[in-house]
């Protein structure tokens, strides 16, 4: 029994492996089953758009905030009591160029005012008294050289009688002595003269000196009214009626409503747009004009939109300058600044992009400092711009592009979304004028995938190079 089962235990394997091979022998003899020929599915029916090129420009958009073009701060001039502080001189008024804010006490510059015209009056007197003395010694010295000449001509006369022995010794000197007295009054007249004259320019400087004088006190009673020097809203009123103040204290602050900015902030990409969009104008043969700096950004038309419930409002402006030197260090942006030079100009827009013809009851009747706003910079590109419709980018970013019956996936970078269509460079997107782009869905995508348009008749497949070989191995 115990070899029996050693043999039994050395055959079934045997037996088993050689049942496995010859299992599989049979199986292998068997002849393989028909194959089918399956035909290809036919190409998916799509709906295009057509891909069309753009020739406006496009917009950089960005957030603002509408800021005071300038705010001043009125200061005394003049030191004193306040006297009289107008109704329109609160804060949230508003006020037009010369309105009176202010009325400080006068009485002290009206008295100085009147004390120099009265200084300037006396000068005045004095000098039409130089000048009747000068005639005065004008006449004086003529009748004195009358006089030199008339004792001249005796001492001649005496001396000739003096060599023949008509006159004396004593009378020719007393003829000499009176020569000699005319010419000493002639010489004293003449330097009363100068004297005179030194003193009236003395008097002159001292008119002239009391003439400023009086100017300046007049200037010192007119500061004593304080008036708005432009168009705008007071912001603060420090000082109110019967306080003192001395010159150089504030008395109100106003914001100018001439013209407003709105400060913005732009990434180097849309900064390198308008760089590229500026238009560059050869320098003038006479050098009249400074050239550009360095820092200087290029006048870009804007427009500045302001949202309220449902409505939209806008305002013409224009990107002047630059806020700072350089880029913000948090945001790494270029801060920069739109001029709206007609804050007042507001114009309604409804939900189309038509201007409206007049404003809503509601509307902003200007722009209000710390507005939040958009601002839209209109930029030329130098390069070619295409556009496709909204409804053919997808949710995730692709545009599917139909090129010779084939589905191409691309994936572009928009600039812009405006009037229901989004533009895009076509270099850098590789989408071309004359493109049809894919507007209608699809459950199944991939690239190089059949389609044909349905919106250009048949739904026929598109015959591709792998049908053309299934077809050739039907052939017999």
């Amino acid at each position: 029994m115990k070899i029996l089962r050693e043999l039994l235990g050395w055959i079934m394997p045997v037996v088993i492996l050689g049942g496995a091979i010859w299992a599989f022998l049979a199986m292998g003899s068997q002849p393989p089953p028909v194959r089918k020929s399956v035909d290809r599915p036919p190409a998916a029916p799509v709906e295009t758009a057509s891909v069309e090129p753009e020739t406006g420009g496009i917009d950089v958009v960005a957030d603002g905030v509408v800021v005071p073009l300038r705010e001043v701060t009125l200061a005394a001039e003049v030191a004193g009591r306040v006297l009289e502080k107008t109704a329109a001189c609160k804060a949230g008024r508003f006020v037009k160029t010369g309105t009176v804010l202010f009325r400080i006490d006068p009485r002290d510059y009206e008295l100085d005012v009147q004390r120099l015209d009265r200084e300037l009056a006396q000068a005045g007197l004095m000098i039409e008294e130089v000048d009747e003395e000068l005639v005065q010694n004008a006449t004086s010295t003529e009748l004195a050289q009358r006089q030199v000449e008339l004792a001249r001509r005796e001492v001649k006369r005496l001396e000739g009688l003096k060599a023949g022995k008509i006159v004396t010794e004593a009378e020719h000197e007393r003829a000499v002595r009176d020569e000699l007295t005319a010419t000493n009054a002639v010489t004293t007249l003449q330097g009363q003269r100068r004297v005179l004259a030194k003193r009236r320019n003395r008097l002159l400087e001292a008119q002239s000196l009391a003439s400023t004088m009086l100017e300046r006190a007049r200037l010192d009673l007119d500061r004593t009214t304080v008036k708005a020097p432009a168009d705008g809203v007071v912001v603060a009123d420090t000082v109110e009626q019967d306080s003192y103040v001395a010159k150089g204290t504030p008395l109100v602050t106003l914001e100018d409503t001439a013209a407003a900015e709105v400060r913005t902030s732009l990434q180097m990409e849309e900064v390198a747009r308008i760089w590229g969009g500026r238009k560059v104008s050869p320098p003038p043969a006479d050098g009249g004009a400074a050239a550009p700096s360095a820092y200087d950004v290029p006048d870009t038309p804007a427009t500045v939109v302001f949202r309220l419930g449902d409505r939209r409002y806008e305002w013409t402006g224009t990107l002047s300058r630059q806020e700072g030197r350089g880029l913000d260090e948090k945001t790494r942006t270029l801060p920069c600044r739109v001029l709206v030079k007609e804050p007042a100009g507001v114009r309604s827009v409804d939900r189309y992009g038509a201007v409206m013809p007049e404003l809503p009851a509601e509307a902003p009747r200007s722009l209000l400092r710390g507005m939040f706003v958009e601002v839209r910079v209109h930029v030329e590109s130098t390069r070619q711009l295409v556009s496709i419709p909204d409804e053919a980018q997808r949710p995730n970013g692709e545009v599917w592009v139909v090129r010779d019956g084939r589905l191409v996936i691309l994936a572009p970078k928009p600039l812009e979304s405006r009037g229901g269509r989004t533009i895009y460079e076509s270099l850098a997107s590789g989408l071309l004028p004359g493109d049809r782009v894919v507007t209608s869905q699809l459950s199944t995508v991939r690239d190089g995938m059949a389609v044909t348009d349905a919106g250009r008749g048949g739904r026929e497949p598109v015959k591709t190079a792998a049908a053309d070989d299934a077809g050739a191995r039907k052939t017999p």
